[in-house]
């Protein structure tokens, strides 16, 4: 059978930057994935994003006790693609390739969800729900209001595109690709679903596997107002260069515009609005009124 088709080998890819007790913590999780169907052949690829390879010593410690081979490899230029790009350039003949954050813990049958939904659906590229684990108490409005939820949707639904922290992808569609991950997308905020954009666009099939759960820590300097807001801006810049590549210069320009200012007047009302429905629809106003920012300062060639 050709290798295309079925799931054999698995790189499982890690960017990871400064997160020693994540990358632990995380390893411990894929050295305990379970499979009720085929077990296929695992690979770890973790990729230290640090000059000063902080990861190093998690990783030759982890060599102790794991059951699965460990690739390590540093890559000294500091951003997101370069470092998914190396794990990329590492992960040998594997047919597959798996994407998980270092700041992430997946349940132990996550990868073997991932594989059976793709076995179902003959996907190219198979992606899951995120779940937020906060590391300390979060303000009750901030959990209430869901701000660090993920959109879900029915297993095997098709989706538009993905994101690098949770997905499974066949690896044979990279090669029909000019290059990988974009590595002049350095914001750390749409690299991934550049790619998987481009894709979509050559006919890859992309599904939701619902119940392959990842679970993301998130820290206290994260669940608060101005962390949000500062998102929503940084998403905002990231669309509107994402928006050059697809559309072209002055396509960009002008629909950069005319969306930066539509969601600015409905941030802007909605957080009028909002002083009636509480905190939670407040700040997601102003994360919207701050895309809108992003989007016009990204046309300025704001990053």
């Amino acid at each position: 059978m050709d290798r295309c088709e079925k799931p054999q080998r698995v790189a499982l890819c890690i960017a990871s930057y400064r997160r020693p007790q994540g990358l632990q913590a995380l390893l411990g999780a894929l050295d305990a994935q379970r499979f009720e169907g085929p077990r296929p052949e695992i690979v770890l690829v973790i990729a230290d994003n640090d000059v000063a390879e902080s990861a190093r010593p998690v990783c030759e410690d982890a060599r102790r006790w794991l059951s699965l081979p460990l690739r390590y490899v540093v890559e000294p230029r500091k951003g997101i693609p370069f470092a998914r790009n190396a794990t990329l350039r590492h992960a040998g003949d594997a047919d597959w390739l798996a994407f998980i954050d270092d700041d992430e813990v997946p349940e132990p049958r996550w990868l073997d969800t991932l594989m059976r939904v793709q076995r179902e659906t003959d996907a190219d590229v198979v992606t899951g729900p995120v779940l937020p684990r906060f590391s300390e108490p979060a303000p009750e409005w901030i959990v209430a209001g869901g701000l660090f939820d993920p959109p879900r949707y029915a297993t095997g639904t098709r989706v538009q595109s993905a994101h690098s922290n949770n997905v499974l992808l066949r690896r044979c569609r990279l090669d029909e690709l000019d290059s990988r991950f974009d590595e002049r997308l350095t914001l750390g905020v749409g690299e991934d679903t550049d790619l998987f954009d481009r894709l979509a666009a050559r006919g890859a099939r992309i599904v939701w596997a619902d119940e392959a759960l990842v679970h993301e820590t998130v820290p206290p300097a994260r669940a608060n107002t101005r962390w949000l807001v500062q998102r929503g801006y940084r998403v905002g810049t990231a669309l509107t260069h994402l928006d050059r590549k697809r559309r072209g210069p002055a396509a960009a320009l002008a629909f950069g515009v005319a969306q930066g200012a539509w969601w600015m007047a409905r941030g802007l009302l909605a957080a009028a609005l909002g002083l009636l429905r509480g905190r939670a629809e407040r700040v997601r106003a102003l994360q919207l009124v701050a895309s809108g920012v992003g989007r016009v300062a990204g046309l300025a060639g704001v990053r």
